[in-house]
């Protein structure tokens, strides 16, 4: 009898501690499961961002253009510019720049193969809602039109260029997702100078909406 009560002892004792390594495994097993998901979640997180950013400040060039893409200015003091006019790129009753309103910025340097007077420079963008002209430094003061001023798809400016490098100005740029496919819409695809495109092999922009 004796015998039998320390067998169901050293059973229980078994069982207990079977079930308490089995609580804590499973316990353990799920903090695995959720640092799984988290690492999973922050590697999309990182992997989204990277499709995002891979082209940041990443030149895109051919012999006559150069272009890249850069995060939006937090901040833009147009008051350092006096002579240029920026109120037709403020919107909802604003004085001023508000990066909230806008994505990205791209950016653009043309090489002209010779010095033209009063070129037309046509930039092309398709999947766009608005865009705000970053000014390069004080002596470029170009001014810039747009196609249908609810539709800003051609934004046009007049101006004389250098034979050889010409910064054109940064744009900034609301995409249009509401005109994007899959999640993706293209908010630059051509340059014209003069009526003739001199995008060359260069890639269109492409915004990620999501």
């Amino acid at each position: 009898m004796k015998t039998l009560l320390i067998t169901l002892k050293m059973l229980l004792s078994s069982l207990w501690i079977v079930m308490v390594f089995s609580a804590v495994s499973c316990s353990k097993d799920s903090e695995f499961i959720d640092a799984n998901n988290q690492l999973q979640e922050k590697n999309a997180t990182i992997q989204y961002a990277s499709r995002t950013a891979t082209q940041f400040g990443v030149p895109d060039n051919t012999d006559v253009l150069k272009t890249s893409i850069w995060p939006k200015l937090a901040t833009f003091d147009h008051t350092a510019f006096p002579t240029y006019d920026f109120s037709p790129y403020f919107v909802n009753g604003e004085t001023a720049y508000n990066a909230d309103n806008y994505d990205l910025m791209v950016h653009f340097v043309y090489i002209s193969p010779a010095a033209l007077t009063d070129a037309v420079v046509e930039f092309t963008f398709p999947q766009i809602i608005r865009f705000f002209p970053h000014v390069i430094d004080g002596n470029e003061h170009r001014t810039f039109i747009v196609n249908n001023q609810n539709n800003q798809t051609v934004i046009t400016t007049v101006t004389n260029l250098d034979e050889g490098w010409n910064p054109m100005f940064c744009f900034m740029v609301k995409a249009d997702c509401s005109k994007g496919k899959s999640g993706f819409c293209t908010i630059w695809s051509d340059i014209k100078v003069n009526g003739v495109s001199v995008k060359g092999t260069v890639k269109n922009k492409v915004f990620e909406c999501n």
